[in-house]
C-alpha cells in the first residue's frame, strides 16, 4: 500500500462533501472520516463509518445508491482498478469492520446497540486522553439514530442517560468522550 500512496496523488475533500463516484476506482482514505450510507423509504440507512487506510467505492457494494459522505475534512486517494489486488490487507479489514457493525446493529437493546457503536468509534476513531477516548469529529444524534435503526429522540435519551452515569462526556458538541 505504501507504493500507491507514494504513486497517486491525494484530493482533499472538505466535512459535509460526498466522495465522487466511480465505477472504475476505489478511495483509499489517508485520513479523516466518511460514511457510508444509501436511503431508505423514510430516511438514510448507514452502511459504515471509514477511516485511515480503509477503502471505500461504489464497486465494494451492490446498493444503490452508494453514497460516501465526509464527517471530517479528509484526505484520499483514488485507485485504479488495475492497483486493487494491492489492497488485499485493506479489504479484508474492511470486511472484519462491516461484520463487526453487523454485530453492532443486530443487538437486541437500543441502549446496548448504541454502547456497542460509542466503544467501537472511539476505538477506531479516538484518541486517547486522560479522561477517556475521544470521538472528535461531529457525528449527529441523528446520525447515531440512523446508524442504529432507531429514532434521534431515543439516542438523545440515552446519551443524556450514559452522560449522568458517567459513561461518557459532551464537553462541546462537536465531540464524545468514551470514559469506559
Amino acid at each position: 500500500m505504501q507504493t500507491l500512496i507514494t504513486e497517486q496523488k491525494a484530493t482533499f475533500f472538505p466535512i459535509g462533501h460526498e466522495l465522487p463516484k466511480e465505477v472504475d476506482y476505489l478511495w483509499l482514505i489517508i485520513n479523516g472520516v466518511v460514511k457510508t450510507y444509501t436511503h431508505g423509504n423514510d430516511r438514510p440507512i448507514t452502511l459504515g463509518f471509514w477511516g485511515s487506510k480503509d477503502v471505500v467505492g461504489d464497486p465494494l457494494s451492490n446498493i444503490a445508491p452508494y453514497l460516501t459522505k465526509c464527517l471530517s475534512d479528509v484526505k484520499a486517494i483514488a485507485i485504479p482498478r488495475s492497483q486493487w489486488g494491492s489492497l488485499s490487507r485493506e479489504m479484508m479489514y474492511c470486511e472484519q469492520q462491516t461484520q463487526q457493525l453487523i454485530y453492532i446493529v443486530r443487538n437486541n437493546r437500543v441502549a446496548g446497540r448504541l454502547w456497542l457503536l460509542l466503544t467501537w468509534l472511539a476505538s477506531k476513531f479516538g484518541r486517547t486522553t486522560p479522561k477517556g477516548r475521544v470521538i472528535d469529529f461531529k457525528l449527529t444524534h441523528q446520525e447515531l439514530a440512523d446508524a442504529l435503526g432507531t429514532t434521534r429522540i431515543t439516542v438523545t435519551k440515552i446519551l443524556n442517560q450514559y452522560e449522568r452515569e458517567g459513561l461518557i462526556a459532551r464537553p462541546k458538541t462537536k465531540c464524545i468522550i468514551v470514559r469506559k
